[in-house]
């Protein structure tokens, strides 16, 4: 053991370089194994506008301000909906509503009934 802790003594510490390799070429956070072939890259055409994007998401936030309404104030449901109607999350009002689900069925059926 006294052998292995003499080794070590004798040894300095060093910093290796990098070795080469497609990361470094590519960029940072960008793999060449995932790169994004021209077919699947979003056209033009197919991206969706300013307006289109405003309409989904206020359509988000009309279902999801009625189920609040409905909720109990200290539902955590109720607050985290709050806060994403707040914030305009729309990936957080899509998380809850799809843990909603049967109160969106109830509430879309209580909507086509008036």
């Amino acid at each position: 053991m006294a052998s292995s802790d003499a080794r070590t003594t004798e040894e300095p510490s060093r910093i290796r370089p990098r070795q080469d390799s497609d990361v470094k070429k590519a960029g940072s956070g960008e793999y060449p194994a995932v790169e994004q072939t021209e077919s699947s890259r979003p056209s033009s055409r197919g991206t969706e506008s300013i307006t289109e994007r405003t309409a989904r998401i206020d359509s988000k936030l009309s279902i999801a301000s009625l189920l609040l309404e409905r909720l109990p104030p200290l539902d955590a449901r109720a607050r985290l909906l709050g806060s994403a109607i707040l914030r305009r999350d729309e990936v957080l009002i899509d998380a809850v509503l799809a843990e909603m689900t049967d109160e969106v069925v109830a509430l879309a059926a209580s909507r086509s009934r008036r």
